[in-house]
């Protein structure tokens, strides 16, 4: 960026504002350091729009200054502006350089950096003697605690969490070492004077130990589930190589089959159990630390409990990212590090709160009194073609915003999706998304959305002009977004479901004409009263057209058939065999809970039933006919197994009829009836369904690319999420360019960045759709 500004005189006082992510990354400290080394005169401070500078010298030494920081700027920083003033030399200018203190009016208009694991010269301080070995709450201007701690802008300690702790001498002659990284770090602590841990029972007793943690190890080596209070909230911890402390965690956590991630002691020991490619080594390594999901090799299941993560061929694996981690964790740790709540609920963060409903769960409690001011969950990564997607975008990613062009300033609060739920907020181009709040199936999850949306309003100092949210008149966060457009007394805007998925990459990717959007998930509310999830769509700004879809089935028994896929495999039997079924699926019908009679005389009656397009209730309905079960316990359960079951299978292609507006599979689906009754291998037929549906996919995407004149082309979905899937997809695409989400999941995590784009497009652009 060019900030060079004509040469009048010798000496200069310039005024320099930096905004984007520049609080709490060691910015003002990078300001000083190089201020001091370039003789400068001035100050800096942190405000509400950013971080000013005033800055007095030779307009060449002002100059090389500027140039300098944008060049050096620090790990966590990113600059998106840079504005310079001439001002008034100062006639007190006493030649000194000091960071001064912040002022707190004013609206804000800066942003905060994620919580980011340990730089590598703290984990090396970590080994040297001294007041900070092994010390868990270690951190600097490159690293540490940042969103989970704050309380309000501008980022100072006393706006944060560590303004219960005063810094010992030695820790405040850090914090004002000009040459030091620990300059203004506003967290800094050390053992004598910062946060610490302690070891209790579950009824909140402390246990008297010599070593909270060397004890803390010695339990989960013999079998006990430890609560870890961490960064963003407590994790359920256990040995992974356990089966019985495995089965006691699920039993206890009500948690029956949905996998547990695991924390490795060390990258070595993740290539013990698991295939890690160079793109799962840079994710995994990352500074954001997530949980990688990755191949298991031959070796898993001599290294790890099956029941960590049953009928899956993925497992998720993070490494160490807090301090704690690297005190606590051995190098060669294979631990279960689940979220610490009930199935179901958001990650519990509150101390009492833990207690209460955590004791029921573990054994005992390793905690630290440090106050966690917001709650955020571990992140999720994919790897697919050493590309990395997000399944789950929260800690180390959040509250960063995501640049988008193709919006107004106008702020709108976009709702999201009641299952994986994130919102979004905008302040100007800069697209805040929350956290990971989860499934909006409880009150708990509930309460951790109405909370945090008024947080991130207060944090950032945002109101929103509008609200919009998705049209399905049963969600819990669109009745929630219509109550308070009505309180507030702002214009509700609804949209689409997949019209939304595809908005969000159109979003990311600031694609600004028509496209194909190809959208696949489970559910999502249709424009005709049926449920869609099999879906092309021509899309243009806040218009789109449904152009093609997946064939239509029945839905029997409606939302139940969704956690009970056999209805659906029931209707596709008696459809195609009649009264007559193969052996193999009469034996399948003992497997059917009781009273399933009453559904089949049903489905042979005249009875209404709500009607579906769902790619993702395909992908069900295959696995319940090859045998991979019935009901799910949690979401994508038998896709999941279905995709898993492939293994190395090549498969072939299946029969499928395309009529220019309906794809459809029937023909596939009632191959693979045959094939399983006449005894083909699961694995093939598995293997054969995923080939079929990527060749059809690309089949009807050309079609209509060419029909329509389209050479953008936007998948969005969660069924986009099958590795196996994605990868044939974009190995056999023929036809123009393919976009998928990469800043935002495809799944509904990213559904509210597409709503608050459609909304911007619909109130304030207005572009239309012609044909």
């Amino acid at each position: 960026m060019d900030t060079r500004l004509d040469k009048k005189q010798t000496i200069e006082r310039w005024g320099i504002r930096f905004t984007g992510i520049v609080q709490g990354v060691g910015f003002r400290p990078l300001v000083s350091m190089w201020a001091h080394q370039l003789g400068i005169s001035g100050f800096v401070y942190n405000d509400s729009s950013g971080v000013y500078v005033e800055a007095q010298s030779d307009i060449d030494t002002l100059q090389l200054f500027v140039d300098t920081i944008q060049e050096e700027q620090p790990r966590l920083c990113r600059i998106t502006h840079v504005s310079i003033t001439k001002i008034d030399l100062s006639v007190n200018d006493n030649k000194e350089f000091v960071i001064a203190q912040s002022p707190v009016d004013g609206t804000v208009n800066t942003f905060i950096s994620a919580d980011t694991s340990p730089c590598d010269d703290c984990l090396a301080e970590m080994k040297e003697s001294g007041r900070r070995y092994d010390y868990p709450f270690i951190n600097c201007t490159n690293c540490g605690p940042r969103y989970s701690i704050i309380k309000s802008m501008p980022y100072d300690r006393e706006r944060t969490t560590m303004s219960d702790f005063t810094m010992c001498e030695a820790c405040h002659e850090e914090y004002v070492d000009v040459n030091g990284r620990r300059y203004h770090a506003e967290p800094n602590a050390c053992e004598q004077c910062g946060p610490s841990y302690q070891l209790l029972d579950k009824n909140g007793n402390l246990c008297i130990v010599d070593d909270c943690f060397e004890t803390a190890r010695e339990m989960i080596s013999n079998g006990a589930i430890i609560a870890l209070k961490g960064i963003g909230g407590y994790h359920l911890v256990c040995d992974a190589t356990n089966d019985k402390a495995v089965q006691i965690l699920r039993e206890r956590k009500h948690r029956k089959d949905k996998p547990f991630a695991i924390m490795a002691g060390s990258i070595d020991i993740v290539e013990d159990f698991a295939v890690v490619s160079d793109g799962d080594l840079d994710a995994l390594s990352a500074m954001a630390r997530p949980i990688v999901l990755l191949e298991k090799n031959d070796n898993f299941h001599a290294s790890i409990s099956e029941l960590v993560a049953p009928n899956n061929h993925l497992i998720g694996v993070m490494l160490p990212y807090a301090p704690i981690h690297h005190v606590l964790v051995p190098h060669d740790a294979k631990w279960v590090m689940t979220s610490g709540n009930a199935s179901g609920d958001s990650v519990i963060y509150d101390d009492e709160k833990a207690f209460l409903e955590l004791q029921t769960i573990a054994d005992y409690f390793l905690t630290h009194n440090r106050q966690i001011y917001a709650p955020v969950d571990d992140s999720i990564v994919s790897v697919v073609e050493d590309t990395p997607i997000l399944i789950r975008r929260s800690r180390g990613y959040i509250p960063e915003p995501i640049h988008c062009e193709s919006i107004t300033d106008q702020p709108i609060l976009a709702m999201g999706s009641d299952l994986k739920n994130t919102f979004a907020i905008n302040k100007k181009q800069e697209v805040l998304l929350g956290p990971h709040i989860g499934d909006l199936a409880s009150e708990s999850t509930h309460e951790t959305f109405e909370w945090t949306i008024k947080r991130y309003e207060q944090l950032f100092d945002v109101n929103p002009k509008a609200i919009v949210m998705d049209k399905h008149p049963a969600f819990f966060s669109s009745n929630y977004g219509r109550q308070l457009s009505k309180t507030l007394n702002l214009p509700a805007i609804e949209v689409q479901h997949h019209h939304s998925h595809i908005a969000a990459v159109m979003a990311e990717y600031d694609l600004k004409y028509p496209v194909l959007g190809i959208c696949f998930d489970g559910t999502g509310y249709g424009d005709d009263d049926t449920i869609w999830g099999g879906e092309f769509m021509l899309c243009y700004g806040a218009e789109y057209m449904r152009v093609a879809h997946i064939h239509v089935a029945p839905l029997p028994g409606g939302e139940k058939a969704v956690k009970e896929p056999w209805r659906q495999a029931l209707w596709y039997l008696r459809n195609y065999y009649g009264e007559e079924l193969p052996n193999i699926y009469k034996t399948w019908l003992t497997t059917l809970p009781k009273g399933w009679q009453i559904l089949d005389k049903a489905l042979q009656s005249d009875m209404s039933m709500m009607m579906t397009s769902s790619a993702g209730r395909l992908f069900d309905v295959i696995g319940c006919l090859l045998g991979l079960g019935n009901e799910h316990s949690f979401d994508a359960q038998i896709a999941i197994a279905l995709e898993s079951v492939c293994a190395n299978e090549e498969g072939r292609l299946l029969d499928f009829n395309y009529d220019g507006q309906v794809l459809d599979l029937v023909p596939a689906v009632q191959q693979i009836m045959d094939g399983y009754s006449q005894g083909e291998s699961i694995s093939s037929l598995a293997a054969s369904f995923h080939k079929t549906l990527a060749i059809a996919i690309c089949e009807v995407g050309a079609d209509l690319c060419e029909r329509y004149g389209i050479d953008d082309v936007c998948i969005g979905g969660g069924v986009f999420q099958n590795r196996r899937l994605l990868a044939s997809l974009q190995h056999k695409w023929h036809h123009g360019t393919l976009y998928i989400n990469k800043r935002v999941p495809c799944n509904d995590g990213g559904l509210s960045l597409g709503q608050l784009w459609i909304a911007h497009q619909k109130k304030y652009i207005n572009v239309s759709l012609v044909t």
